[in-house]
């Protein structure tokens, strides 16, 4: 039942966060509070709608849960960043330790909110069409929603993290600047590809995708040792997040 309740909430956090907070928001956020509150408030929609099907009296409070717990993270991460901002402080590293410190307390609010719900009583059934269709096509609801989420996380969210992650240890690429949207677009279809073969149980042929990935870089890799060491991160880093969103969902 936990779980149930983790995938629905989760789900709405990933699409509130990443999905429906542009880039623009995102910077307008550290600027300015305002913005945090707009973010919040659109987080809390998202939440809503995405637990509209099977919403009740507790889902309610706990989307409102939700979106209250997201608020109260964000402007403790916006106190901090503008107060580095005021003190001159504030570095990339200060930034992206704020993101990870971000993303874990959402994490355990959500977990929170997930908890109470468990205790309030079971999962209410979706509305009845919706119900019908999953029925009739003989797909159960848990899994349609564990597969989204899963397929959602390994788009913006595990750029995202892998991006903020190998920031120190990022050597000049460039002329790979200009490509560095076709490489988070491989990034992404390579950790879909893993995902599925994971789904069915093919664990070894996940080794075909990163050997084919490597190929299309071999030459570089063996004449530039920094360029080598940072692919060689951003590699493992995308493959442990395929496992752990696929062990996790």
């Amino acid at each position: 039942m936990l779980k149930e309740y983790l995938v629905l909430f989760l789900l709405g956090h990933v699409l509130g966060d990443f999905y429906f907070q542009t880039d623009q928001m995102a910077e307008k956020k550290e600027k300015s509070f305002k913005w945090v509150w707009v973010h919040s408030l659109v987080y809390a929609v998202i939440v809503f709608i995405v637990c509209l099907p099977v919403m009740s009296p507790a889902i309610a409070i706990g989307a409102a849960m939700a979106g209250v717990f997201h608020l109260i993270i964000d402007s403790l991460k916006y106190r901090s960043l503008s107060s580095a901002d005021k003190h001159g402080t504030r570095t990339q590293s200060l930034e992206r330790k704020a993101f990870f410190e971000d993303q874990v307390l959402h994490l355990f609010g959500i977990f929170v909110v997930a908890y109470i719900m468990v205790l309030k009583g079971a999962l209410r059934p979706s509305w009845e069409p919706i119900h019908n269709f999953f029925h009739y096509a003989g797909i159960p609801e848990m899994l349609f929603r564990s597969i989204v989420l899963a397929i959602l996380l390994v788009h913006k969210p595990a750029n995202m993290i892998i991006r903020k992650l190998l920031l120190p240890y990022k050597p000049d690429l460039g002329e790979e600047k200009s490509s560095n949207n076709a490489g988070r677009f491989i990034g992404t279809i390579e950790r879909i590809i893993m995902v599925i073969f994971l789904f069915i149980g093919q664990y070894a042929a996940i080794g075909l995708v990163l050997t084919a990935k490597s190929i299309a870089r071999y030459d570089r890799i063996s004449k530039e040792k920094d360029f080598a060491e940072y692919y060689l991160l951003g590699t493992l880093s995308s493959t442990l997040l395929a496992i752990v969103f696929y062990l996790v969902i």
